[in-house]
């Protein structure tokens, strides 16, 4: 492959990990330009990188007045600024990969689509489920007709206590019309478009979802709790939302935790923490007293144009996290648990009138301590395929890709807000 030039816009989790792809391939990927609001994050991006300052830019508009200086852009922004920044690099004629969710409309959705149909443009969306090894080796044996044809998939995204409060709770996506997705749109994305991937012979007809806001919330406060955790609470040392479990004794989000104090995370001592959890960090308040409106728990149902069904459920703050997926077929069944790294195929028997289990472990598949087992780079090198017109994996992904699970998930809130089954067309 040829060498691809990108610039990257919004260095935040998502933006470096992407970024990274430079320092594995530097042969194939070479990063021009870093735009991002956050002179600390920009700094980071110019040491991890090796950019120039002339490479960084804290202003979107300043940094479009160059016009087009690389092949491609990746935008990891917030999920608000998507539709603005990436219409305004496809003007530019940038390939883009784009961080999802898209947009939180199907009017923008169907402009991004059209301007890069019209400039014959690339748009990979960051659906990086498809890549991991769990996924993938399911979609093979789909393909290679293990389970025959699709009848129902049953999936469920179960949310810890941790990434709950980090994210959706406490976190930056814990209001919706501050960053412009719902839970389902922020978080399921990922499930929706695996439910249209593995079941990509039809398409969706109708959905009905359900969804609500019950746990924590301020009346299921503990009484006599304060404003905020290290402000004298008597459950500082109980409560399972407590900040000096989740962010002091434990942070096992440390991409979200403390935005305040411009550091790199392993440079931060404990007195910081509790510092900015006593005074101005946003993960220092009560769980059940921030201002969130977005659901904890919602489930959907899609019904395919071939008469197969899909079930998806969404919990928040469960303890053991994770996926489960159940595929039925007309010859089989696979069922799984992504965080395990195993998953069963069930065939009838004909000889015990029963089943056959064949096990599968791709635990050996999985790159430890690679953003979703090593999927975001592969993710990364199908785009940079792509770009160069060489063959791309079955999990390839563009924009046309994602037109069908992102309006599940709009006609799934539009279901849950007004009580009734919508239909797809």
């Amino acid at each position: 492959m040829k060498k691809v030039s990108v610039v990257i816009v919004g260095y935040g989790d998502r933006g470096s990990i992407y970024g990274h792809f430079q320092n594995i391939s530097p042969d194939i990927f070479e990063v021009r330009a870093v735009v991002d609001v956050d002179p600390f994050r920009l700094s980071l991006a110019k040491a991890n990188l090796g950019l120039d300052d002339s490479c960084l830019f804290n202003n979107f508009e300043n940094f479009l007045k160059l016009g087009k200086i690389a092949d491609a852009a990746i935008v990891a922004t917030m999920d608000e600024l998507h539709y603005y920044q990436a219409t305004e690099l496809l003007k530019l004629k940038y390939h883009l990969l784009l961080e999802k969710p898209i947009v939180n409309n199907l009017k923008d959705l169907n402009e991004i689509e059209r301007l890069a149909k019209e400039n014959n443009l690339i748009v990979f969306i960051g659906h990086v489920l498809r890549y991991t090894p769990f996924y993938n080796n399911i979609k093979k044996l789909i393909l290679q007709g293990e389970i025959g044809d699709i009848i129902h998939i049953e999936t469920s995204e179960l949310i810890g206590v941790c990434h709950s409060s980090s994210s959706y709770i406490r976190g930056k996506w814990n209001n919706e019309s501050s960053c412009g997705s719902g839970i389902l749109l922020a978080k399921c994305c990922h499930d929706l478009d695996l439910l249209c991937w593995f079941n990509n012979t039809t398409k969706p007809k109708s959905i009905v979802s359900f969804g609500d806001r019950t746990n924590v919330i301020p009346s299921r406060a503990p009484k006599g709790s304060k404003d905020r955790c290290y402000d004298d609470c008597p459950y500082l040392d109980t409560c399972q939302y407590s900040a000096k479990s989740l962010y002091v004794l434990n942070d096992i989000f440390p991409q979200y935790s403390f935005p305040n104090i411009k550091k790199k995370h392993s440079e931060i001592t404990e007195e910081e923490k509790i510092q900015a959890l006593k005074t101005n960090d946003p993960f220092g308040k009560c769980a059940f007293k921030v201002e969130s409106d977005i659901v904890d728990h919602q489930c959907l149902m899609i019904k395919f144009e071939n008469g197969s069904t899909a079930f998806h459920s969404l919990v928040m703050s469960v303890p053991r996290p994770g996926r489960k997926i159940h595929i039925i077929g007309t010859d089989g069944e696979i069922e799984g648990f992504f965080e395990s790294g195993k998953f069963v195929l069930r065939k009838f028997d004909f000889q015990t009138s029963f089943y056959k289990e064949t096990q599968y472990d791709i635990n050996d598949e999985i790159e430890k301590g690679v953003g979703h087992c090593g999927g975001d780079m592969r993710l990364v090198r199908d785009f940079i395929s792509k770009i160069c017109n060489n063959p791309v994996s079955i999990a390839s992904t563009d924009i046309r890709d994602s037109l069908n699970s992102h309006k599940c998930c709009y006609d799934a809130e539009e279901s849950r807000r007004n009580n009734k089954i919508v239909d797809f067309s």
